[in-house]
């Protein structure tokens, strides 16, 4: 078995009662044989150490009264600062043997970026780094004066996020501390800053389980996902190692989000929520509460104004608090009719609509002076889930449940006495009869046992994928993250899973709400009975509690989620849910991320017939499938030596080749032939890429919502330079998988079911298609048509719609292609999807012999960093796969991100197609074409 058959099978066992501490996931407890170590062809090269400059504290404001420490920060390790002669609060301290920090960001980022290490990316350079990162304390250290605006104003030391805990000293006093990852601290240092030469410190301790990594190679296979970590949650446990990334030699520990001093009054402003409610059956009418928390600084009684405002309206509560009182304010439709809203715009995921967002500005004043302040962003849209339940009578209904009309702030579902039905599948229990207005009678049953996530009263037919992790360094700035976001939503996805939670930081958040994406956010448990459960359950719940009162405003989360693959044990499971209906009360907290109206999660593996997608797998919501996605060639090339990167190499399976990936590669072999170089083998990789991932999709389409409901890819995003899962490069560039995705999951699609030959036509927007036409044409490698086919089609909103049978074609001694189009009305292409028959062996070997085709190119439409190619077929041979690049004009090499509208297409002879391609401005690029029978050419330049 596989490590991943492994998970499987105990999971399936844990999920009925089994001893989890009989059969857990301990890691390794001492490091594996030398002997079965990844070997590289290539020396590692150490780089030369960065000269230490003398820090020089920079305090970025953010708003009037608030400064981020962005610069001047020193790190180094305990043994350094022990071993000085001076206190490391002086402001005379000598700084030998210090590093420039990078902050935010971990101890390896701050070493890796001064050259004290390599690049952990790049081939086996993490083997280079040791393993006693993680298994030693550091410190961080900034000198630097107040701010003017500091003078008879309480001042706040605030740290964002920090792994794994800190004690934070400031001018010689320990001001505080903090324990998780997940966790602000807030601290009041009023009385410690001073104008000039304050010392910061912070203390950084390690996790105390940082398990020992396995490192994957040939012989020693891809090992155990995780180990002792999972102990220490909540952090990110995956740094240990799992089967999609390398152990990180520091787990992640350091000041990995931002530092700030911020200034206020008397009175100062703790969280706030937004919460939005809809007529579901009349969108054009919509209610906002607000709560602010505010808190009184002060020993003696004070009063303070709160005010409130957005899109141009303002409302505000004079209350009178007593000494250090804190208290909830709430402005409330029933007591403020500028909170009922006539035709707001809403927000929607990726394909629906817009993503509208509002600017909520909250202030409080004392005394007729601005004490605190804060901008608040939301989207004005309401959450409802249809799902199965069980009574108190143990009759089982299918509802639609609406948390946002609860209004007792308790749990409406019992998830431990769970009912289980056939399968393994279960559901919750409800709790008592909350009444008609959070439980509705659902519109139909044919979803049965699985989840349906709503939006503003309207199905969302979810498609995304898995982040294992954002970035394996966490550097996660949002200039290095958008990229990412730009990709999933023009690969028309709508969902990311934030997998064990260990993406969760403020940009994420903010970059999935605009780009319409949204969140199944679990917390930091993996599979149970598998993994080791957290140490230290009140620490957990603490960090938990922190992520959903820091977050909940956002309106990308639709799920909470507290583990990967199983149940929360007993106490986190009811403190939790207790927790997120009270502090929470708007969004669906799911108790597990599969068989609780969720499916059992996978396969992970290729399949050589994707038609068993449709057979097997095409029913309920699956949070995890996926299958093999080999990079491209010059991806490849950017991740490891040329002396590795062909044949396949020990250093592959360092970067996740797990067992040689058997099935792809017998597969490839079968179709395409053996490969000759790189070149070659990602030529002909790229082609199952894109089916495969395609056929994923279109196998969930063809049941949409007579028994699919959603599918998130395991995983669509890599943490690293990774050889399989993900559907681009860790630096941005698409692979074939990117484009069958794109392909499968447009909003108005065109497909043919591999499982019964219908050609079908998925509508996901909201808007019906009247008088459309699809069309069924079989040509040969000439680009003679040998049959067509034509039907019309009305295309509801929100549905699949049946076309017609195509007949089984008799087995021919060339390969043939398939091409189904969609027109509107007018003629319009609305979609194009091509599908390869093969030649009479069963192969497509006769793309190896093909010709060269003939191809030119013009631009069109040119805007500064962007601009549309027309590309066109003058040969007489197909143009199989063809795929776009970006480069530089000068040096050839690519530019990334670029994002280009249509990759991996083919070109009949005489064709012509309209490409668009979308960068960040620069002069003298040049557009690159290649495909499977077309070497790299440069199409066109421009200056």
């Amino acid at each position: 078995m596989t490590s991943l058959q492994v998970l499987k099978f105990i999971f399936l066992f844990s999920s009925v009662g089994m001893s989890a501490q009989s059969i857990a996931n301990r890691g390794l407890t001492h490091h594996q044989d030398s002997s079965t170590l990844p070997r590289s062809k290539a020396e590692t090269v150490m780089p030369v150490p960065v000269s230490v400059k003398a820090p020089e504290a920079v305090l970025t404001p953010s708003g009037s009264s608030e400064f981020v420490l962005s610069g001047g920060w020193m790190l180094a390790d305990n043994d350094c600062v022990l071993g000085a002669r001076q206190s490391v609060f002086s402001h005379e301290y000598n700084l030998e043997g210090w590093y420039n920090a990078t902050v935010p960001g971990t101890v390896l980022t701050t070493l890796v970026d001064m050259n004290v290490y390599p690049d952990p990316y790049f081939g086996l350079n993490n083997l280079a780094i040791p393993d006693t990162l993680c298994r030693k304390d550091w410190w961080y250290r900034l000198q630097f004066d107040a701010p003017d605006t500091s003078a008879g104003r309480q001042a706040w030391l605030i740290l964002n996020g920090i792994n794994y805990a800190a004690d934070i000293w400031l001018n010689g006093t320990r001001v505080g501390d903090i324990k998780g990852a997940f966790m602000r601290g807030q601290f009041n240092v009023t009385d410690i800053l001073r104008k000039n030469d304050n010392v910061l410190a912070v203390h950084i301790l390690p996790p105390p389980n940082p398990g020992i990594p396995h490192e994957q190679s040939p012989s020693a296979g891809n090992g155990m996902n995780g180990g002792q970590l999972c102990l220490d949650g909540p952090t990110f446990i995956s740094s240990e190692g799992w089967d999609w990334v390398p152990g990180i030699r520091d787990r992640n520990i350091g000041i990995w989000q931002d530092v700030r001093l911020r200034f206020t009054g008397g009175v100062k402003i703790g969280d706030s929520q937004v919460m939005t409610r809809l007529n579901l059956h009349d969108t054009t009418k919509a209610e906002i509460t607000v709560r602010v928390d505010v808190e009184n600084i002060l020993p003696e009684a004070n009063e303070a104004n709160v005010k409130m405002s957005f899109d141009g309206k303002r409302m505000e509560r004079r209350v009178m608090l007593a000494p250090l009182e804190k208290r909830t304010v709430e402005f409330s439709p029933a007591d403020y009719s500028e909170l009922k809203l006539d035709n707001p715009e809403l927000w929607w995921p990726n394909g629906y609509g817009a993503q509208k967002l509002y600017d909520l500005d909250l202030s409080v004043e004392e005394k007729n002076r601005v004490s605190d302040s804060e901008r608040v962003r939301f989207g004005i849209r309401e959450m409802s889930y249809e799902m199965e339940v069980c009574y108190p009578d143990e009759s089982v209904k299918r509802v639609e449940y609406r948390p946002s009309a609860v209004t007792d702030g308790k749990p409406v579902f019992d998830n431990i006495n769970r009912k289980y039905v056939e399968e393994g599948m279960c559901m919750p229990r409800v709790v008592k009869d909350p009444g008609c207005d959070v439980l509705m009678p659902a519109p139909d049953s044919l979803m049965r046992h699985y989840l349906v996530i709503k939006v503003n009263g309207q199905r969302i037919f979810c498609r995304g994928g898995n982040w294992g992790m954002d970035d394996a360094m966490k550097r996660v700035s949002r200039e290095r993250l958008e990229p990412y976001f730009r990709l999933h939503k023009d690969a028309n996805f709508n969902m990311i899973r934030n997998w064990t939670g260990e993406s969760t930081e403020e940009v994420f958040y903010q970059l999935c709400d605009e780009y319409g994406m949204l969140v199944f956010n679990d917390f930091w448990l993996s599979t149970a009975g598998y993994n080791l459960e957290v140490n230290d359950d009140d620490l957990f719940l603490k960090n938990a509690g922190d992520v959903v009162r820091r977050f909940r405003n956002h309106p990308s989360i639709a799920v909470w989620n507290p583990r990967n693959e199983g149940f929360a044990p007993e106490y986190i499971e009811r403190k939790l849910a207790s927790m997120i209906a009270s502090d929470d009360g708007t969004r669906l907290y799911s108790p597990n991320s599969t068989h609780c109206n969720l499916r059992p999660s996978g396969p992970w593996n290729y399949f050589k017939e994707p038609a068993r997608y449709f057979t097997e797998r095409a029913h309920g919501f699956n949070t995890e499938q996926g299958s093999t996605s080999i990079p491209t060639e010059e991806s490849v090339l950017a991740m490891m030596d040329v002396s590795d990167a062909w044949p396949i190499s020990d250093t592959w399976y360092y970067h996740d080749l797990h067992g040689g990936q058997g099935e792809f590669m017998d597969d490839l072999r079968e179709k395409f032939g053996e490969a000759d170089n790189l070149a070659d083998f990602s030529r002909k990789a790229q082609m199952l890429n894109y089916d495969s991932f395609r056929a994923m999709f279109e196998a969930w389409n063809s049941n949409m919502w007579q028994s699919t409901s959603g599918m998130l890819l395991w995983m669509s995003h890599p943490a690293w330079p990774s050889m399989v899962w993900q559907i681009y490069s860790w630096d941005y560039e698409p692979f074939g998988s990117f484009y069958g995705c794109r392909k499968a999951c447009e909003p108005v699609h065109i497909q043919k079911n591999l499982d019964d030959n219908k050609v079908v036509a998925v509508n996901t927007t909201l808007k019906d298609i009247k008088g459309a036409r699809a069309v069924y044409e079989l040509y040969d490698m000439s680009g003679r048509c040998l049959s067509r086919r034509e039907a019309k089609a009305d295309l509801s909103a929100d549905r699949l719609t049946e076309c017609f049978y195509v007949e089984s074609t008799e087995a021919a001694d060339n390969v043939r292609l398939e091409r189904l189009t969609l027109r509107d009305r007018k003629g319009r292409i609305l979609s194009v999807n091509d599908y390869w028959l093969p030649g009479g062996n069963g192969d497509f070997k006769e793309f190896n012999s093909l010709e060269v085709p003939e191809i030119n190119a013009r631009m069109t439409d040119y805007k500064n960093g962007a601009f549309a190619v027309e590309i066109r077929n003058t040969g007489k041979v197909t143009a199989v796969a063809v795929k776009l690049n970006l480069r530089d004009g000068a040096t050839g090499e690519r530019i990334l991100p670029a994002y280009i509208s249509d990759g991996y297409f083919n070109l009949l002879p005489g064709e012509r197609r309209v490409v668009t391609v979308e960068y960040s401005p620069r002069k003298d690029v040049a557009v690159s074409a290649e495909g499977y029978n077309m070497p790299r050419t440069t199409l066109l330049n421009v200056k």
